[in-house]
């Protein structure tokens, strides 16, 4: 009889060229445990590569506090003087740049000019609507079927926040950055706009996702560590602790507190923590009781985790 896995989440290597459902269904079909829900915590692009969060059973409901606290840091490798339907090289480019300025100027801009002149204008506040070719909703659809079927369709600018921009190589027409922005920032968008503002088009040629907040793709699970069914794979080796991936404070209950928080009871605590703040409660042990909230100097459990252990 399969055992019940309890509330994890795993650091997955998206490899190039599937989905990240393929992975999501893979890790499904697989893994010998019994759980009741399964999710990501943001979706990579088929041709994009690196990080994909997977979660299983009641850590699933970590997402929406994944994409408020933390940040995503990017690699894009983009080439200059190309534009392509979809931001990226998975298409012919439909429009390239031929001017005397992108051969003559541009391409003998140093690392460091580019760099400056980015920093200068996208560092900070960034309104951005979504790619035509991406996976956002309107009215329920997909925006990337409503391009395929030739519709147009237009979604407002949201403000994102730009946190870091790093011109790690330019060897002319290519040019590798690394950005770390705010979740929900269209990374193919923001290489484009980069682009426009140096004064040329521009479009990536690959994708990685670096990292979620501190959680890298140097520890991630590589495809041939995946689960495979008719194979022992121990879920603790792999799993990321929810208290490594939000780093928040960690607030130690007595044991008299302990059920009155799975209770869904708020219990007071002697730590000094500003109010509203997202802690988590433990009691000796690795995984916590809740994520938990600072209401009136005690704490409110958010997401309970006690009955799960």
């Amino acid at each position: 009889m399969k055992s019940e896995l309890p509330p994890c989440i795993f650091n997955i290597y998206k490899p190039a060229g599937i989905s990240s459902y393929d992975v999501l269904r893979h890790f499904k079909k697989n893994l010998n445990y019994k759980f009741s829900k399964v999710g990501h915590f943001g979706t990579l692009d088929p041709f994009a590569e690196g990080v994909l969060l997977i979660a299983f059973s009641r850590a699933s409901r970590l997402n929406n506090y994944v994409h408020d606290e933390l940040t995503k840091t990017y690699i894009a490798d983009g080439v200059l003087g190309l534009e392509t339907e979809t931001g990226d090289l998975t298409v012919e480019p439909h429009n390239e740049d031929k001017s005397q300025y992108l051969k003559e100027e541009i391409s003998k801009f140093s690392k460091e000019f580019i760099e400056e002149r980015l920093k200068e204008k996208f560092l900070g506040d960034y309104w951005q609507a979504p790619h035509k070719f991406s996976a956002a909703k309107l009215d329920g659809k997909k925006l990337y079927e409503y391009a395929r079927e030739g519709v147009e369709v237009k979604k407002e600018k949201k403000l994102r926040k730009v946190f870091k921009i790093e011109v790690i190589s330019y060897n002319f027409p290519k040019l590798t950055i690394r950005f770390e922005v705010s979740s929900g920032t269209y990374i193919r968008t923001l290489f484009s706009d980069c682009a426009n503002y140096l004064g040329t088009l521009g479009t990536l040629e690959k994708l990685y996702r670096e990292k979620v907040g501190p959680i890298s793709m140097e520890n991630s699970i590589k495809q041939d560590q995946w689960p495979i069914k008719s194979e022992e794979w121990d879920w603790q080796e792999y799993a990321v602790p929810m208290t490594e991936l939000l780093p928040l404070e960690k607030i130690e209950l007595p044991e008299t507190q302990v059920k009155s928080l799975a209770n869904g009871i708020a219990v007071s605590f002697d730590k000094e923590v500003g109010e509203n703040q997202l802690c988590w409660a433990t009691h000796k042990s690795r995984s916590p009781l809740a994520l938990t909230i600072v209401k009136n100097q005690r704490l409110q459990p958010v997401i309970n985790f006690s009955n799960c252990q």
